[in-house]
């Protein structure tokens, strides 16, 4: 017969080491710069809304060591009713894109240890998720996931639909590098939550593909993110993007732009101590056409992003800083912009400026035929 204070000790132990293992898979809140609450605050009142976290099932765990089946773990864990998919150190190599599920996290042993890699064969996306059937509550951390520009593949891409959206989408501590499309491309889901992460080095197999894209999607939170030297796309594009903060993010070396943010449902868009430097066009362009007929300028608010605010931002040594088209209610607040041509050019728009300073100055426009002739209409 165990004593009673022997029970209690092993019970103890196993409270602890179940403690520790939950810890070891959860992710971490992020928290918001109360700086960014107040402004809000002040100039929105409560009309942002801020992301919802996805739940976790982290006691029904599943370890996959290198070699072993990664796609069998996630379809298990997920017909159990949701769990951890566990990678264990080492390089898992990607022979097929991999499906994945909702009620997952998907966790490596730290982005330097747990590699997904696209292999030899593979020239198709590495992590995938489309339309149907609805996934909630994925979380993705502590990998890294790693193309070979091969193909014109995707890192992640998720592809929603408007009446069952994807949401509760956690990516933390992963990077997602050198795919030939987009690092990540995420299509109508909502509650997208992106920290401590670098999508850096993809698109290499042309222009329209980008680090990171965003299209029809809401409520977005990107904290501590790195999204520079993208081959030959942009860092990051905000399409058709309702209620995004990004906090302390940096775009560096861009062939193109930076940011691009536009069309219909764009708007409560919050760049805080955003750093965008390097850029060989515009750090952040916001241009105004239908993005489905972009062809015929159409100069209208409703494919205008509105309801902008950058504070705090660092906007430098780029070619043009900041070119805006019918952009309206927006707010530019200490921040700083040095670049080489022009710092802001704004046509028809209603922005802002507070304790901000703008080295090389700024242009107001009238007219579209204002417009420099070197920043093209359809960038």
């Amino acid at each position: 017969m165990i004593k009673k204070s022997t029970y209690l000790f092993l019970s103890t132990l196993f409270f602890i080491s179940s403690f520790i293992t939950a810890q070891q898979y959860s992710y971490t809140k992020v928290i918001v710069e109360p700086e960014v609450y107040s402004i809000m605050s002040d100039k929105w009142n409560d009309d942002f809304k801020h992301v919802e976290y996805p739940k976790q099932w982290l006691h029904n765990i599943i370890t996959i060591k290198p070699g072993e089946s990664i796609q069998n773990g996630i379809d298990k864990i997920h017909e159990s009713g949701g769990g951890v998919v566990f990678l264990k150190e080492g390089t898992h190599v990607l022979e097929h894109t991999l499906t994945l599920k909702g009620m997952i996290t998907l966790v490596g042993e730290g982005r330097d240890k747990t590699i997904i890699l696209q292999g030899p064969n593979m020239n198709s996306t590495g992590f995938n998720i489309e339309d149907e059937p609805q996934v909630t509550d994925l979380v993705i951390k502590d990998l890294t996931l790693k193309g070979t520009r091969q193909g014109k593949a995707n890192g992640i891409l998720i592809r929603g639909k408007n009446e069952s959206r994807h949401t509760r989408i956690m990516l933390q501590n992963i990077d997602v590098t050198d795919w030939s499309a987009q690092g990540v491309h995420m299509k109508r889901t909502n509650n997208i939550i992106m920290d401590n992460c670098n999508f850096q080095y993809n698109g290499s197999g042309g222009g329209l593909y980008h680090n990171v894209y965003f299209l029809y999607n809401k409520y977005i939170f990107q904290s501590d993110c790195d999204m520079s030297y993208p081959v030959k796309g942009k860092g990051n594009k905000y399409t058709s993007s309702e209620y995004v903060l990004a906090q302390r993010c940096t775009i560096k070396d861009t062939k193109t732009n930076g940011i691009q943010a536009d069309h219909e449902e764009a708007g409560y868009i919050f760049f805080h101590k955003y750093h965008i430097s390097g850029c060989a066009r515009v750090a952040l362009w916001f241009p105004c056409e239908d993005y489905y007929n972009k062809f015929e300028y159409t100069e209208s608010p409703k494919y205008a992003p509105q309801h902008v605010i950058l504070n705090r931002c660092e906007i430098v040594n780029n070619r043009w800083g900041a070119m805006w088209r019918a952009v309206n209610n927006s707010y530019i607040i200490k921040s700083v912009f040095d670049n080489k041509n022009i710092d802001l050019g704004l046509l028809k728009c209603d922005v802002t400026l507070e304790n901000s300073s703008f080295k090389k100055g700024n242009e107001v426009y009238t007219d579209v035929k204002q417009w420099p002739k070197d920043v093209e209409i359809l960038w």
